[in-house]
């Protein structure tokens, strides 16, 4: 037995060690492979949309130019600039209905005469600016007039601005400016691509955007000059540090979205940064997952080779060592049974003294009390005999106890005697009765210990065994007597006995004001010869009698619980014994 015990013990340590070295190893290589995956994964993802960013930036270039190139051609156009802006030229109702019916939904147009004076916008009544001042862009188109195409940072915003010279009859007018906003770029972007955009204009032009522009949106010092930013997203980033997403090459994964660097640059000046956010369950990762549970399955098939491999081969090895033990063991075997026919008639005999001790003890132990009542008693009738001060009520009284009580030890005798016999009866008794006479046994102790009991009981006719109730119920009366006795003298000491029928049943609870049993103990009382008293006060195995009589003899439950309770005005806690007796 020791060597199969050793055989498998040794099997499951080797095959726990290799199952646990491979989950370690497949595992880990399996998380890596996912990790490059998914690194590639958002890699792709993040060049993707810096090249849709750029390709619609770009787009975005040329569609405003064509526009503006082709309302230059307009002769109402060359009109408004010889007028100096006296000729009207609603060109903000042309904005409108590109609005309307066009993918340009802000396109705003400015005319600048040849001094660098604004004196049209198609967005404001505001004109006659001197806005040469501060575009150093516009005082190098007036000087050698061009067209140009470009992003730019003004005062209202960052914008694409076509900027077209107009002449007339070879003479230079002006210059006709076409102006569209990056917001189309981001709705684009967040429609088709799920990705939430935030444009973040340079340090260096917020103080001239301050007061004019567009959005009025800023954070940490920052212009935010798409009007559609997310609100949650913005105030995502006023606890972040987010100077470090700004210098972000290639794309960062941080709380659950994938973020996106997007450097908006014009003639080598950097300009903006357009942040893109996606949020991770939004990329489909099916195939990651897919060849992630393929590369599990595959590393559960090989363990469970490896299993039964090592089994099959320690099963073999152990089978042909088991023969040759067998040979061995038989020989043994047969020599020792001649032994053992001698050791079993032994092992009988002390089984039989054994239980003969043990019913000893329990006798011992319910005549304890009992012959303690008889001996106080007899020796306060004696004393009081001696001094004259015995009455005849109290002789009357102290002899009626000295006979119930040596009733009682004969009734026990009788019980001990049956107490194994299958033939053991049922016997119909009060049930007000059973408990005056377990109170009475105990009554005296009682008194003297200034114990109160308290009585709740139900007058009913019950057909059960009387006598084994009788001593369930004075063993737990006595275990609470001997809790009360430790409380200080001038504390109240109370025993509170319950019965009632309930659902044909007979109930009997049991409670104290000791304060209970300790919790690393509660479930160990009902244990033979377990107890916390001092050995000359308690075997152990009243509450283990008190268990074998109830349930097995009488096929009933019998539990204990700690109650916290309130008794005249006043809180206790106690243990708690609940017996169910069945009546059918």
């Amino acid at each position: 037995m020791k060597n199969k015990e050793r055989y498998i013990v040794i099997n499951v340590i080797v095959l726990l060690f290799i199952c646990l070295l491979t989950i370690f190893i497949g595992d880990y290589l399996i998380s890596k492979k996912e990790k490059e995956l998914l690194e590639q994964k958002y890699s792709l993802i993040s060049k993707n949309l810096k090249e849709k960013s750029y390709s619609l930036i770009e787009s975005k270039k040329n569609a405003t130019l064509a526009l503006t190139l082709t309302l230059s051609e307009n002769e109402k156009i060359k009109n408004v600039l010889l007028s100096k802006g006296e000729i009207k030229y609603e060109l903000n109702l042309l904005s409108e209905k590109l609005k309307n019916y066009t993918d340009f939904r802000n396109v705003w147009f400015q005319m600048i005469d040849k001094d660098g004076v604004s004196i049209y916008r198609s967005w404001t009544e505001d004109k006659n600016d001197k806005i040469k001042l501060f575009r150093t862009d516009l005082n190098q188109l007036l000087k050698s007039p061009k067209i140009q195409n470009n992003i730019s940072v003004g005062i209202y915003d960052i914008t694409f601005k076509s900027q077209i010279p107009i002449y007339k009859q070879n003479n230079f007018l002006g210059v006709l400016e076409g102006i569209t906003h990056f917001n189309s770029i981001t709705k684009e972007l967040k429609n088709s691509d799920l990705v939430e955009a935030v444009l973040l204009v340079e340090k260096k032009f917020t103080e001239q955007l301050r007061k004019n522009s567009f959005t009025n949106i800023f954070l940490k010092d920052y212009y935010v000059a798409n009007f559609d930013s997310s609100k949650e997203l913005l105030k995502y980033l006023e606890n972040q540090n987010f100077d470090d997403l700004l210098k972000i090459e290639n794309y960062f994964i941080k709380d659950g979205m994938l973020i996106t660097n997007v450097i908006i640059n014009q003639d080598n000046d950097k300009l903006a940064n357009m942040l893109l956010f996606r949020n991770l369950n939004s990329i489909d990762i099916s195939e990651i997952n897919q060849f992630k549970k393929h590369a599990f399955s595959y590393l559960t098939f090989f363990l469970i080779v490896v299993c039964l491999t090592i089994f099959v081969i320690g099963y073999y090895l152990y089978s042909k060592r088991l023969r040759e033990l067998n040979q061995i063991l038989q020989q043994t075997v047969n020599k020792e049974i001649l032994k053992n026919d001698e050791k079993n008639k032994i092992l009988f005999q002390q089984n039989k003294m054994a239980a003969m001790g043990e019913m000893i003890e329990n006798i011992a132990h319910q005549w304890r009390q009992p012959l303690s009542v008889i001996t106080t008693a007899a020796s306060s009738i004696k004393l009081k005999k001696e001094y004259g001060l015995l009455e005849d009520k109290e002789y009357e009284k102290s002899m009626n106890y000295i006979i119930d009580t040596a009733n009682y030890l004969s009734n026990t005798i009788d019980d001990f005697r049956y107490y194994f016999s299958p033939n053991k009866s049922k016997n119909l008794f009060n049930s007000e009765k059973l408990v005056e006479k377990a109170v009475l046994l105990l009554n005296l102790s009682f008194n003297d210990n200034q114990i109160e009991i308290i009585k709740n009981v139900e007058d009913l006719e019950i057909t059960s065994f009387e006598n084994e109730l009788l001593q369930v119920i004075i063993n737990i009366l006595n275990n609470a007597q001997d809790e009360l006795i430790k409380k200080e003298k001038d504390e109240k000491r109370y025993i509170f006995i319950d019965l009632f029928k309930e659902n044909e049943n007979l109930k009997i609870k049991i409670k104290d004001n000791a304060g209970g049993i300790k919790e690393e103990i509660k479930d160990r009382i009902f244990e033979p010869y377990f107890t916390t008293k001092h050995k000359s006060k308690g075997t152990g195995i009243g509450l283990y009698m008190c268990e074998e009589i109830i349930i097995k003899h009488i096929k009933g439950k019998i539990e204990v619980s700690n109650e916290k309770y309130t008794y005249n005005n006043n809180e206790f806690v106690g243990a708690l014994f609940k017996i169910t007796v069945p009546l059918t």
